[in-house]
């Protein structure tokens, strides 16, 4: 096989930077009061993976945050294009939900006053781990494997068809291997918000943080949570109306037991995965700039700024049953539901943009 040949297969590179906000500085999420950081628990991280193949570049790019709004997410995109000569189109920002967060999600005239120089100074931050990674560029391999995780969440309304419930237990993974089988990058997607623990002062990054933080301690060089489509799903039993909770007091424990579950289940489920280097990078947005499709190799990551619930996955996997589909949701951070109508508009774009890219 020729040089050329080579170098238009498959390269990537992973980075992260911290961006936990200083103590003293707000901490906010959908269900508690405002209250000031007083200490640590846990970093927040940006994690990013940017993939080159067949002369495309994409950059994912994945904040422990539950939201981020449209102005913040602009400024991060054009600060990466600008890094990275990545075009803005190609670059996805993502965010875990995470529960404890800086209020991200707001718009500037709604951020605490604190908040001023660091929304100024983020996008650094996330473009110098994204030109970290793009300088990091190596051969690699991509594929893509499930694995189901029972009894981790619930419905919040928990009478629901089979076929929902099997979505909801559902583990996807993407995992990108170097040329000694060394996983560079764990792409998971998980439908549970990152709400575990309650009415903490401390900064934390939940499950999420606890279960990347795990893979990276096993030996892999980024692990990046994607939150699925779940709008109307909750951790462990906390579903609605339910009197015997077993998991009532929301604790770090609890976070830790069901992160390090969903790491161990992830890493088990990898070598599964059958990786090739031969995987075209695409990107699809919509009109509007709030539904992105990304294929890596044989799967296709969809993102979407809205809250969606798991039948929006089960939708949109019927009708493309041919596709290994990777689902992401709201990553606005929007605590508002979506109506029937503005989910059926965006299953019909989502399908129309990976359609787009099978041409």
């Amino acid at each position: 096989m020729n040089t050329a040949t080579l170098d238009n297969l498959l390269h990537v590179g992973v980075a992260q930077s911290t961006i936990t906000p200083p103590i003293g500085f707000t901490i906010s999420g959908p269900e508690f009061e405002d209250r000031p950081a007083l200490g640590i628990n846990d970093d927040l991280s940006a994690r990013c993976v940017v993939f080159e193949s067949y002369g495309q570049t994409s950059a994912l790019v994945s904040l422990d945050v539950w939201g981020i709004s449209d102005s913040v997410r602009e400024r991060l995109i054009a600060a990466i294009s600008q890094a990275t000569n990545i075009p803005q189109t190609n670059i996805i920002i993502t965010a875990t939900a995470n529960g404890n967060s800086p209020p991200l999600w707001r718009e500037n005239t709604d951020q605490p006053p604190e908040y001023a120089n660091y929304v100024n100074y983020l996008p650094d931050i996330v473009a110098g781990a994204a030109l970290e990674a793009s300088l990091a560029l190596e051969p690699a391999a991509v594929g893509t494997v499930s694995a189901i995780l029972p009894n981790l969440s619930c419905f919040a309304n928990p009478n629901q068809p089979e076929q929902l419930e099997t979505e909801r237990e559902t583990l996807q993974l993407s995992i990108v291997l170097t040329s000694d089988n060394h996983i560079k990058c764990l792409i998971y997607n998980f439908a549970c918000p990152a709400t575990i623990i309650g009415n903490t002062q401390e900064w934390t990054a939940d499950y999420p943080g606890i279960a990347s933080s795990a893979l990276e301690q096993a030996g892999v060089d980024t692990a990046i949570f994607l939150q699925g489509a779940s709008a109307d799903i909750r951790p462990f039993d906390w579903w609605d109306g339910n009197t015997n909770v077993s998991h009532a007091e929301r604790t770090w424990s609890d976070a830790q037991a069901f992160g390090i579950l969903l790491a161990t289940q992830a890493i088990r489920a990898a070598p599964n995965a059958i990786a090739r280097r031969n995987a075209p990078i695409k990107t699809a947005q919509s009109e509007d700039g709030t539904l992105t499709a990304l294929t890596l190799g044989e799967a296709t990551l969809i993102t979407t700024n809205q809250p969606q619930p798991i039948e929006f996955v089960a939708d949109l996997r019927s009708a493309l049953p041919n596709t290994k589909l990777l689902v992401n949701a709201n990553s606005s951070g929007r605590d508002s539901p979506t109506s029937a109508a503005e989910r059926a508009t965006t299953l019909s774009t989502a399908i129309e943009l990976v359609n787009r890219l099978a041409v």
